[in-house]
């Protein structure tokens, strides 16, 4: 990754896209956020870490004082992350799911980005995270804003 869009800090970067994973970063940095760690998924439907594992770590991690989520369509991940931050997570999180304009049933980009019927929409997605009160960017540049309002609380 092009390390000059990083800045130490301590907000952790979750995401299942790599470009995104820039943008975001270049977002949090811009917006006076570094970043403790960033950690990149992938959205293939195997991964070697699931987001809860990394949820997790950075609620454990001193390091770390907010959480920045990049998901997207296909699969369940996202929904099962948005339960385990209700359950586990007690420092503020904004996400942004990639896909919104994704028709329904066709595959985009990889196999993990499958929308199957009743599961795996931008929609549904953004749905569980907004039920359990995690606020959802429209756009990325959003999530540093979105971070700062609940740092201040």
């Amino acid at each position: 990754m092009p390390t000059n869009i990083f800045k130490k800090g301590h907000t952790g970067v979750i995401s299942r896209s790599g470009t995104l994973t820039y943008e975001v970063v270049y977002n949090l940095t811009q917006a006076g956020l570094g970043q403790s760690t960033a950690v990149g998924v992938g959205g293939d439907p195997v991964v070697g870490l699931y987001f809860e594992d990394l949820l997790r770590m950075f609620q454990d991690d001193p390091e770390t004082d907010s959480i920045a989520l990049i998901g997207e369509i296909g699969g369940d991940a996202e929904e099962r992350a948005a339960q385990f931050i209700k359950k586990n997570i007690t420092k503020p999180v904004a996400v942004f799911i990639s896909g919104q304009q994704a028709p329904q049933g066709k595959q985009m980009g990889h196999a993990g980005a499958i929308i199957s019927s009743g599961s795996g929409s931008a929609s549904e997605k953004i749905a569980a995270f907004e039920a359990v009160g995690v606020p959802v960017a429209k756009e990325t540049s959003e999530i540093p804003e979105l971070l700062k309002r609940q740092l201040k609380k």
